[in-house]
């Protein structure tokens, strides 16, 4: 166990993909000097377990939103309305879209303890394409290289996977996910039937799948506070997909160069610090 808010850290080196391995250090925190507070920022997460899909979660009294295709020129509308309501959720990004553009919206994305997944370079059906391996790498690294942050979850275009593809985000240090409630909203049916979709799907440990980008999601982004609104009326809470499938989050200490994306005060419990 790691305990960050004493003495024991623990190191991770990040930029490793497969059984990365934290080391505990016993250390003292440096005082900061004046005006130079220490800030964390989530530069990654963690998987474990086999090679193989989830579909949701224990099946506790939590749901895992989630959101495809992205980035796109609306996903930063999708993170606003995310924070005004303290709901986390998981962004998984495609590949050849991610440019300059988009570096502010994603250090927000962590800043407000979202989490970036990997949703291939180009959106092909890979257990067809047979290029698995190349499209998960190339879109793991463009996150890394825009935002700081590396992934640890992957979906698959259409949800389509097959062993090799599940291998290929296994050697990467990536989990593969998929889900169990689909409102179908990228076929455009309506705010109120995506409403009604997502709250007759829904059960403990569900992981929803929707849409940042890919078309016009101006109707998906309109039925989410309704949603979550009637999903907290049920009792439920909200969280990333890592932290629903008990995968643990990476912070470095920073000071001078946080960027946007330094959360407020201390990692949670159970977090990795580097040192």
């Amino acid at each position: 166990m790691c305990i960050v808010a004493a003495v024991l850290v623990c190191e991770l080196p990040v930029g490793g993909v497969a059984h990365a391995h934290a080391r505990l250090a016993s250390t003292r925190e440096s005082t900061p000097k004046a005006g130079e507070g220490v800030r964390y920022r989530p530069v990654g997460c963690v998987a474990h377990g086999g090679a193989i899909a989830h579909t949701h979660g224990p099946r506790r009294k939590v749901v895992a939103l989630s959101f495809d295709d992205g980035p796109s020129p609306l996903t930063l509308q999708f993170v606003r309305m995310l924070r005004a309501r303290r709901v986390p959720a998981t962004f998984f990004l495609i590949g050849e879209q991610l440019s300059g553009r988009y570096r502010k919206t994603l250090r927000e994305q962590l800043r407000d303890g979202d989490a970036l997944g990997d949703h291939s370079w180009s959106h092909p059906d890979l257990a067809v394409s047979g290029n698995a391996y190349s499209q998960l790498q190339g879109t793991k690294r463009a996150i890394r290289a825009l935002s700081g942050y590396t992934p640890c979850v992957f979906r698959p275009p259409y949800g389509a996977y097959d062993r090799s593809v599940l291998q290929a985000a296994k050697s990467l240090g990536l989990a593969t996910i998929t889900w169990d409630v689909d409102p179908r909203d990228w076929a455009l049916p309506g705010v109120g039937a995506i409403e009604a979709r997502v709250l007759s799907q829904v059960r403990p440990g569900s992981i929803v799948l929707s849409h940042d980008g890919g078309g016009p999601r101006g109707e998906t982004l309109a039925a989410y506070p309704h949603i979550i609104e009637a999903l907290r009326r049920r009792g439920y809470r909200f969280l990333t997909v890592p932290q629903l499938l008990g995968y643990r989050t990476i912070y470095r200490r920073c000071r001078l160069q946080c960027g946007e994306a330094a959360i407020d005060g201390r990692p949670p419990p159970g977090s990795i610090v580097e040192g």
